[in-house]
């Protein structure tokens, strides 16, 4: 992990793109609340850390009567409680596809310790190295395998049971079974927290969100996008990074795994004490310039439609995600993130590539499909990457037409 940054470059990120565009999304979020009449929000972890902050020092100094909270929460802690409650569905979350998919991590999600993994092994027959790296169509064979495994199901069963009561506490507790008009704020993609979050309260939620790759099922609630829906063209979304802007807006603690009861208070349990970034200055020089930006903002009557924000947001964050500097891409591709809902790996965001084949488009179709060996680092941030592989413009066009197809895929 690299313990020293180069400020001049988190400086000039944080003050020239993302604090004017983390700023205008939480106003946005803010000013949307008010004149909707929601009196509470809650900014969920761990992605709305800094949008919580942000909007503690917005409001105050706005003097906008609202409620915010920080919500202890997680893929892995609301999933794992919604199971049963979700039936066939659950597999949707458990088999889920991933940059860095194995055995190991599938069965990962439930939280299965060593034994336990061997006894579903040994169910479906899977005599190979759990760590294996496994292509669409292995992955495909073992989640088939696991469906049918009378073992898996129990562990499933158990697992949804073990976890339900707890995190119904915790959230009942923070109030989201109160007779309140409230609404989640997070960075989005798909709406799968918001589901977990309508199927364990029973009630249709409202939540806010910096964009959204896919349609949200409306039985979930009301779903609003700040930068991206599902109608945005590909080519303008093609340029954004998630796992960048997740990373970027990561809180400083661990995950959220579950929660555990003392005495009569609820309290949720972390993975660990610091998050995967923590050895770096660039997160604790960005946060001091995002606050300081936020002390300054004054929120605007309106906001407009997503097409201005479009023309405001994309045009900025494409400087830093699409193309960036080998310097840019040096710093900020060495912090390290995770796909896995349950956070058993972790790579850096980019770093040259022992094999560039991987960013071109069909070497890594074919590598998405029928790989299957040593685990490789991730392309969680291909454009960096790129630049640090020395490769140039062709390899950008690659990348951004794997990411249009993606995103086709999507909707």
């Amino acid at each position: 992990m690299r313990t020293i940054v180069k400020e001049h470059v988190a400086e000039t990120v944080t003050s020239g793109i993302f604090a004017p565009v983390m700023c205008d999304f939480v106003g946005w979020v803010l000013r949307s609340a008010v004149s909707s009449g929601i009196t509470r929000l809650y900014f969920l972890a761990r992605d709305g850390w800094i949008m919580y902050n942000i909007a503690r020092i917005v409001a105050e100094r706005n003097k906008l009567d609202i409620e915010l909270r920080y919500l202890y929460c997680s893929r892995m802690s609301l999933r794992n409680a919604a199971l049963e409650d979700l039936g066939a569905e659950a597999y949707r979350y458990l088999l889920e596809g991933g940059f860095a998919l194995t055995p190991r991590t599938i069965l990962g999600r439930l939280g299965l310790d060593g034994d336990e993994r061997a006894g579903v092994y040994s169910d479906i027959g899977f005599a190979e190295d759990e760590n294996i790296e496994l292509g669409k169509t292995a992955a495909a064979e073992i989640c088939n395998k696991l469906r049918n495994s009378a073992v898996y199901n129990d562990y499933i069963r158990k697992v949804s049971r073990a976890n339900k009561a707890l995190a119904l506490g915790y959230l009942r507790q923070e109030g989201l079974l109160d007779d309140v008009k409230y609404a989640l704020v997070d960075s989005g993609w798909t709406g799968s927290m918001q589901r977990m979050f309508r199927v364990l309260t029973g009630r249709r939620q409202t939540g806010y969100y910096f964009g959204l790759y896919a349609k949200p099922n409306t039985e979930d609630g009301e779903f609003n996008a700040y930068l991206f829906d599902r109608n945005t063209p590909p080519r303008l979304v093609s340029k954004f990074n998630n796992n960048l802007f997740e990373t970027l807006c990561s809180a400083p603690h661990g995950m959220t795994t579950g929660y555990e009861r003392r005495g009569d208070e609820y309290f949720p349990l972390l993975k660990e004490k610091d998050n995967l970034n923590s050895g770096s200055r660039l997160p604790e020089i960005q946060e001091r310039m995002l606050y300081e930006r936020a002390r300054e903002y004054i929120l605007p009557e309106e906001y407009g439609n997503m097409k201005r924000r479009q023309a405001f947001a994309f045009p900025l964050l494409a400087t830093l995600m699409y193309k960036p500097t080998a310097e840019v891409a040096e710093e900020y591709g060495a912090l390290r993130f995770s796909d896995d809902p349950a956070e058993l790996y972790a790579f850096p965001l980019a770093a040259p590539l022992e094999e560039p084949r991987r960013l071109y488009f069909l070497p890594r179709l074919y590598e998405k499909f029928f790989r299957k060996g040593k685990l490789a680092a991730p392309l969680y941030w291909g454009y960096g990457a790129a630049v640090l592989s020395g490769k140039g413009s062709w390899a950008r066009v690659n990348l951004r037409l794997w990411e249009i197809v993606w995103l086709i895929k999507r909707r």
